[in-house]
């Protein structure tokens, strides 16, 4: 008979009054690959409660041979989803996704595509985008086995087994300002 024990410890960082999670990270395995994650916002399932993003997060994330994943988002604000209170220059927000990138072996970039044409999101995109050109190499989208569909949110269907993809964040900008224009 094989006995198996896995420890994982979970750190979050939330603002005081709780409106707001910077970073989530879980860790089973400090001896392999770390990884980051940013999203789109955050739920208010955090220590013990798994979302189904975190669910699949950490699922894909163990599959990839990592030891630990911390969970960032576009937005920091819990649970808004729209981005109606989405705070585009929310520094204390990029200094923790600067913080965890710099920290991480690999970086995932997976708001989804879902609100691609907000202005919201376009704004909050550039500026992080933007601020993680000193990790270009690590950065990396979900998409399809054929790479048809990239940039996926862990929520799509299509993309439950993960296929890593590097991209510029030029590319990514540059598409950015032309939907803008139309």
């Amino acid at each position: 008979m094989n006995t198996v024990t896995t420890v994982l410890t979970t750190k979050t960082i939330c603002s005081d009054d709780g409106s707001k999670r910077y970073l989530l990270k879980k860790t089973w395995d400090k001896e392999k690959p770390k990884l980051t994650i940013i999203m789109l916002a955050p739920s208010s399932a955090a220590d013990i409660e798994l979302d189904s993003s975190t669910m699949l997060v950490l699922n894909n994330a163990y599959r990839l041979n990592f030891g630990s994943v911390s969970i960032a988002n576009l937005s920091a604000v819990v649970n808004d989803f729209s981005l109606n209170e989405a705070d585009v220059d929310d520094t204390e927000n990029i200094n923790h996704i600067l913080l965890s990138a710099k920290k991480s072996d690999v970086i995932i970039y997976a708001p989804g595509i879902g609100k691609a044409k907000n202005k919201t999101f376009q704004d909050l995109q550039k500026n992080i985008l933007s601020a993680l050109l000193p990790f270009e190499s690590k950065l990396f989208c979900i998409g399809t086995s054929n790479g048809n569909a990239k940039f996926q949110h862990p929520l799509s269907p299509a993309v439950r087994n993960w296929f890593l993809y590097p991209f510029k964040v030029n590319d990514v900008i540059d598409e950015d300002v032309k939907a803008k224009k139309h």
